[in-house]
């Protein structure tokens, strides 16, 4: 046994000191981990900033799009009309005569189905 813990010992400083460099290097990997993970905080809160502000400029955009969609309704339905118009009499383009009844923009713009641009 004495044998034994003869060749043991020396073998424990060696032992000891690559322990100590394990311990060292694991320490630094905790500590870089830390400041990744303060990273990733710091980026996850700067990309919901962004998305929120990306989000409500598209909102916005979006209501702006549905004004211009309904206009272009409006606009179109009308234009269907002049269209009609023009090709039974074009001579309304110099001589003008009485003004066609309209579908009223609010009735173009509730409907979910094309309109005749003409009341009947």
């Amino acid at each position: 046994m004495q044998g034994d813990l003869g060749e043991f010992m020396p073998k424990l400083g060696p032992l000891a000191d690559s322990l100590k460099v394990d311990v060292d290097n694991l320490q630094n990997v905790i500590k870089n981990l830390d400041s990744a993970s303060k990273g990733a905080g710091q980026l996850f809160g700067t990309a919901n900033t962004f998305i929120g502000t990306t989000d409500k400029s598209l909102q916005e955009q979006m209501k702006e799009l549905h004004v211009i969609l309904l206009n272009l309704k409006v606009v179109t339905t009308h234009a269907k009309a002049l269209i009609d118009s023009l090709a039974e009499k074009p001579n309304r383009v110099i001589f003008s005569g009485k003004a066609p009844n309209l579908t009223p923009e609010e009735e173009i713009i509730k409907s979910t189905k094309p309109l005749p641009a003409k009341k009947p």
